[in-house]
């Protein structure tokens, strides 16, 4: 009978995905020659490829030197992609400066499309790269790991995180995982963390899920906000 192992990747890479989808509409919807609606676009944009590239930096120092051994030519593979991901992660930069730079309405527009024309490529890219991890790399680290070693990696990770990085990430796995899985990764929470703690990601929760969501959560776990 197959057996489902830890997946490490997956509660992130929902969170990045879930992040690229909504800049990618966020894009399309933006009006770039009215300047409030720039400006919030511009910021979302900034803040995903600082999202991604600190994510890359992790995944470059903490996961991949656990198969560097067993699996050089494949780590050598992936930290090549992070390359050519840092890469599409300027040429957004660069549409980003155009969008800031921009005086004339026709400058405007077309500092838009060639923002959203780096954006498909980043999300198309990085939703191909993130796939092949769950698939290759994560076989990898199964053969050479157990799954308490794995999830023991995690936290490691999770605890090097400063907390405007842990209150951003944790904001967009909300957005992207499913409702059973907040429910489980929720209660998890609840049984080892400080209340303080416990209360401070539901704080989060009540930002990032819709009021339907937040109560179905509650009701889960026995709790009310203040």
């Amino acid at each position: 009978m197959e057996t489902v192992r830890f997946n490490p990747f997956h509660q992130v890479h929902q969170a990045l995905r879930a992040l690229l989808y909504h800049a990618s509409i966020t894009v399309q919807h933006t009006d770039f020659t009215q300047e409030a609606q720039a400006g919030k676009t511009i910021t979302l944009i900034e803040e995903l490829v600082n999202f991604f590239e600190a994510h890359a930096h992790k995944e470059d120092t903490q996961v991949f030197p656990l198969i560097a051994a067993a699996a050089p030519e494949l780590v050598a593979d992936f930290e090549a992609q992070h390359e050519k991901d840092h890469e599409l992660g300027e040429e957004l930069v660069d549409a980003l400066h155009d969008c800031r730079n921009a005086v004339a309405d026709l400058e405007k527009k077309l500092a838009g499309k060639k923002l959203q024309r780096a954006l498909n490529a980043f999300t198309a890219f990085n939703l191909t790269h993130m796939n092949a991890e769950e698939t290759v790399v994560l076989d990898t680290l199964h053969r050479e790991y157990t799954d308490e070693q794995l999830l023991e990696r995690e936290q490691q990770i999770v605890a090097s995180l400063t907390p405007a990085e842990k209150a951003f990430s944790g904001f967009w796995m909300l957005k992207g995982l499913a409702m059973n899985e907040i429910i489980d990764w929720y209660k998890k929470i609840q049984a080892a963390a400080p209340p303080f703690v416990f209360d401070e990601f539901m704080q989060l929760a009540e930002k990032a899920l819709s009021t339907e969501k937040l109560k179905t959560l509650q009701q889960s776990l026995n709790f009310s906000l203040a």
